[in-house]
């Protein structure tokens, strides 16, 4: 089942490592957009989506429109964390 996940980055060190990862570990059929803050090409939609989803903070990660904790993949195991969220 392919999954919609949006990453929205602020261009730090920590938001292009969560990009690379959830990546790396998003199946093949799943769909990836990346908004980042600071391209103005993506910055009206990425506004608009950040207030829909409720992001407080970047980065930030969503998987079919629904917020994933970033605390919980700060705290754990990045690899294990993410494949755990994308592939359910």
């Amino acid at each position: 089942m392919s999954k919609t996940i949006e990453i929205f980055t602020d261009s730090n060190q920590f938001s292009s490592e969560l990009e690379n990862k959830v990546k790396d570990y998003a199946c093949s059929r799943c769909s990836i957009h990346v908004y980042d803050a600071s391209n103005p090409n993506t910055k009206s939609t990425m506004e608009a989506k950040v207030a829909e989803y409720g992001v407080t903070s970047l980065p930030a990660v969503t998987m079919d429109g629904k917020l994933i904790p970033l605390e919980k993949l700060k705290k754990g195991s990045l690899s294990t964390l993410v494949q755990k969220f994308l592939h359910k």
